[in-house]
């Protein structure tokens, strides 16, 4: 997984690099507003992915799930 999200954030630093580069000879594909608003959309979108991540972390997930309680204070492997 985070291979595919390095690959993602490369792809999309190229992606951006060469449209400034595009900007800087005058050659618009696409206007600053629209990369400005999709940066926003995505860095919206990032936060709350990990604002999920975290609550589902908080709230949903049981650690001592399937630990046998009975052992004692030693570690021991799940059931």
């Amino acid at each position: 997984m985070k291979k595919i999200i390095g690959v993602f954030i490369v792809l999309l630093v190229i992606a951006f690099l060469g449209i400034l580069g595009l900007r800087i000879w005058n050659i618009e594909v696409v206007s600053l507003q629209t990369v400005i608003k999709s940066s926003a959309t995505l860095l919206i979108l990032g936060i709350a992915i990990v604002v999920l991540i975290i609550s589902y972390g908080f709230y949903f997930k049981d650690n001592a799930e399937g630990y046998d309680k009975s052992v004692g204070n030693r570690a021991h492997p799940k059931v």
